[in-house]
């Protein structure tokens, strides 16, 4: 008994450690400094074989931290918590199921326009890059 209270209380004192990103909530970075990707995102990815993979990107401002979620794409959705700013880009950090298992990915979303971007995805620490073009919807 007193070994599954001891546990459930370092279940919880890691839960509170881990904050915001245990939830997959939003980042640390201030909704002002990425104000211009507010908005929902409609990302065209070219894939390998010649096609493309359209992925949506929304990106929120929650409580004043930039928030983002990504649906589309292989492993489903997933909230991404990791978000910071490179110079004017937007930078996306998450893992996506594979087919080997867990990969990292870091996408980065540039401003071509109001309402268009450019964007590129690199997997499994740069050993491919992905290169896309979305619209905000």
């Amino acid at each position: 008994m007193v070994r599954r209270g001891l546990c459930a209380v370092a279940v919880f004192g890691v839960m509170l450690l881990a904050g915001t990103a245990w939830a997959g909530q939003a980042s640390e970075l201030a909704a002002s400094e990425a104000s211009e990707f507010m908005g929902a995102w409609v990302v065209d990815m070219e894939t390998p074989r010649g096609g493309t993979n359209s992925q949506t990107i929304a990106i929120s401002d929650d409580g004043g931290m930039v928030a983002a979620r990504i649906e589309g794409g292989r492993g489903g959705a997933v909230s991404v918590s990791d978000i910071s700013k490179d110079g004017d880009d937007l930078v996306l950090a998450f893992e996506r199921e594979g087919r080997r298992g867990r990969i990292e990915i870091s996408m980065t979303l540039t401003l071509t326009g109001d309402d268009t971007v450019d964007a590129t995805m690199s997997l499994a620490g740069g050993q491919f890059t992905l290169n896309g073009t979305g619209e905000r919807q």
